[in-house]
């Protein structure tokens, strides 16, 4: 029977498992995922969120996943209010992590797909093969009125549709560096392009 310093001296190896990954979601909003003034209150910064990396990577995690909030929802703890830009933050921390993978959010409405496929282009030449996306439809109307980008209710129907004439995008950039796909639902906001970036 080992002793209970030898185990404490060891890391754990949460991340393993014979049926699928298991990854954390970076605290990069205020409060994280509690609401309640119970909750310890912080503001998100990058040395939380390196931390938080760090020791996810120590202890076996598969991949870390940078939410995307446009905005929050304010009350007495001001929860999401304060959120930094997930891009930017996974690049500064896939360069100080080994062997953790990332995964940004973009919401499909504020970023055209080519240089949503730039930045993951630049975060993998950065740490090779770690950095994904996670693709947000967006469905909170609020986010998006407020920038004047809500393009209207029918968003909630075709939305998915969007996103999947996105991610075929997306796909044609980074595996042949070029795209001339015509978005039927880009209203306009995304002409058909070619733009070249990093292939794998």
């Amino acid at each position: 029977m080992r002793s209970s310093a030898t185990r404490a001296n060891q890391t754990p190896n949460w991340g393993k498992r014979d049926d699928g990954e298991i990854g954390v979601f970076l605290p990069i909003a205020r409060n994280g995922y509690l609401k309640s003034p119970a909750s310890p209150q912080y503001s998100p910064t990058y040395d939380l969120n390196r931390d938080v990396a760090i020791a996810a990577e120590r202890c076996g995690f598969d991949f870390a996943l940078a939410m995307i909030k446009l905005r929050g929802c304010g009350g007495v703890t001001r929860h999401w209010d304060e959120c930094l830009e997930a891009f930017t933050l996974t690049a500064a921390l896939a360069a100080v992590t080994k062997r953790i993978r990332f995964f940004p959010s973009v919401a499909v409405l504020t970023m055209p797909p080519p240089f949503a496929a730039r930045m993951v282009a630049t975060i993998d030449s950065v740490a090779p093969g770690r950095c994904g996306i996670n693709i947000v439809s967006g469905w909170q109307k609020a986010e998006y009125e407020q920038m004047g980008i809500w393009p209207g209710e029918d968003h909630f129907r075709r939305r998915y549709q969007y996103c999947a004439e996105y991610t075929q995008i997306l796909q044609e950039l980074w595996e042949t560096g070029k795209s001339d796909f015509k978005a039927i639902l880009s209203n306009g906001r995304l002409p058909p392009r070619t733009i070249a970036v990093r292939k794998n």
